[in-house]
């Protein structure tokens, strides 16, 4: 886009003398979108009809973007924001930006210059709808994905900045204002940067390395960590050859092992300093997809709410973690199990409002006959061993499991509750923590203990499984006066018990493959759900014309 902030240098005194015909040939291309004709100008489709229309007819025909005959201060800065926008993530092409380097190159004519004018006008309302929003409606990738995108008056902003307004700061007060947001676009720059460097064909991802063994790959994966500054970071403390010794530029050395394990640690892998197939998986990426991911966990950052609470609890699916954050600080941190693959866990926001102590567990319909009918038509006993009574229908009086004819009972015809009680099997655990949804997501309590060993810790049927729920229930009900000890006790009773919050804590379930953190450190995750790909797919098609 240098080549439009040229013109803007050279052009800026884009020019035009006849502003009467000028003024009527937009009035004839604005009526005829009236009679029928398409919204096109200059081969160019104009995405915000409606507004654009009802725009130019209050401002009886006015231009917008010129000003004494030539292209206004406020016009050059909207197409040097133009030219910009690749820093936000996004597209110039989105916003007319060749037909405007076109226009900007070429002698004008009186058509031009109202074309120029109108592709302008759409051209600030895309961009405005997109860093507000984000290009993108989360709900057409994924119905699992429910986004509460801002929203404000951009027909009246339009107005607002054409009436000798502030184009740079319209725009900018758009963007997210979260410190994350703001870091990731630092990576990106950084990542775009690294991305003219020559990358070498993936390595190979066996047989696996260890540290003081010797390997071909080697110089190319000491160069690559050099790249990515995980070398440069390692730990200070570790091991350094002498420079003096003679070795290998093919061993694998003590002070590589460290850069691996500092890059490990940054991709959410174990930090062992081997280089298995994950990490050589990780290592293989380059710097263009790498800034390909940060754009689409950029677009992620456009779908949230401005405002998440000065004290919010956050769950990042790809990252399995759990945080509190509190004004801007992150006072508490939990690993997490979230759904498999094919039962994720939802994106959504909502408040936590109370905790259950020794909770029952109600088996929900699509787990219950798609996963415990075919074990209780193996054996009836099955039940009893868990501790889950069976009810039909909201009859309060269970039934005995071996008076029901189980072969008989499909995945149509299932009438049935399955309830478990409190007790050391309950998949809940001790403590469920509540913000009632129409998915029945929450965080809770687990017996599968083992399983917050893995890395990757997508196991659940949709909840989110916390590693040490006491501890976070304490947390969360300190000031009630609920100590660790209290706590224990109420559940020593074996009796279920339900404390409410006294102020709801907000709850944000996202989902991001990309961030930094406050020490600077730009993070990755698999992208454990699929959903990047056709996110930035999504980003890269050309815009349709928007209906009003």
């Amino acid at each position: 886009m240098k080549n439009i902030q040229l013109c803007i240098l050279l052009l800026s005194g884009f020019l035009f003398t006849n502003t009467s015909l000028a003024n009527d040939q937009l009035r004839q291309t604005i009526e005829n979108w009236s009679g029928g004709y398409p919204a096109v100008v200059l081969n160019e489709a104009v995405l915000n009809k409606d507004i654009i229309n009802n725009f130019y007819i209050n401002r009886q025909f006015e231009f917008a973007w010129f000003t004494a005959n030539t292209l206004s201060a406020q016009g050059r800065v909207l197409v040097s924001s133009i030219a910009d926008i690749e820093k936000e993530g996004l597209l110039p092409r989105d916003y007319h930006s060749a037909k405007i380097l076109t226009l900007l190159n070429k002698d004008p004519l009186v058509q031009d210059v109202a074309a120029f004018d109108i592709l302008l006008s759409d051209a600030f309302l895309s961009l405005a709808s997109h860093l507000q929003a984000g290009k993108v409606d989360p709900l057409a990738l994924s119905t699992e994905w429910e986004a509460n995108r801002r929203h404000s008056n951009l027909p009246a902003l339009l107005q607002r900045v054409t009436n000798n307004g502030d184009v740079a700061k319209a725009l900018d007060s758009l963007r997210p204002k979260q410190s994350r947001y703001y870091r990731l676009k630092i990576a990106l720059a950084k990542m775009n940067a690294l991305s003219n460097l020559p990358w070498q064909r993936p390595l190979a991802e066996a047989p696996v390395l260890k540290p003081n063994t010797s390997d071909n790959r080697i110089p190319a994966i000491t160069e690559r960590l050099k790249v990515w500054g995980d070398l440069h970071n390692s730990d200070p403390s570790a091991v350094r050859e002498d420079p003096a010794d003679d070795v290998s530029p093919l061993m694998y050395t003590a002070a590589l092992a460290e850069a691996v394990k500092v890059f490990q640690r940054r991709h959410g892998l174990e930090a062992d300093g081997i280089i298995g197939r994950e990490t050589m998986k990780a290592i293989n990426i380059s710097p263009k997809e790498r800034a390909n991911q940060i754009v689409v966990n950029m677009e992620r950052w456009r779908w949230l709410a401005a405002d998440l609470g000065d004290k919010h609890l956050l769950v990042n699916i790809a990252a399995f973690e759990l945080k509190i954050i509190d004004h801007n600080e992150t006072v508490f941190v939990k690993p997490v199990v979230v759904g498999r693959n094919y039962r994720k866990t939802p994106v959504f926001s909502n408040k936590i409002r109370y905790l259950v102590l020794n909770p029952t567990w109600t088996v929900p319909y699509k787990l219950a006959v798609q996963d415990k009918l075919p074990d209780i038509q193996k054996d009836p006993g099955y039940l009893n061993r868990l501790g889950i009574r069976v009810f039909r229908g909201d009859s309060a009086l269970p039934i005995d499991p071996y008076t029901i004819h189980w072969n008989e009972i499909t995945t149509r015809n299932f009438p049935f509750r399955l309830v478990q009680g409190p007790g050391p099997q309950n998949a809940l655990g001790q403590v469920k923590f509540m913000f009632p949804n129409p998915h029945d997501v929450y965080l809770h309590d687990t017996p599968s203990r083992e399983l917050f060993k893995k890395a990757e810790r997508a196991f659940s049927s949709g909840c989110i499984r916390v590693s040490d729920p006491l501890e976070l229930a304490e947390f969360l009900l300190r000031d009630q006066g609920w100590d660790s000890e209290r706590i224990a006790a109420s559940i020593a009773k074996g009796v279920t018990e339900t404390v409410s919050l006294k102020t709801p804590l907000p709850i944000h379930i996202e989902y991001w493959t990309a961030w930094v953190d406050r020490q600077g450190v730009l993070n990755f995750r698999n992208d454990i759900y699929e959903r990047d790909q056709p996110l930035w797919q999504a980003l890269n098609k050309p815009l349709i014309r928007i209906e009003h």
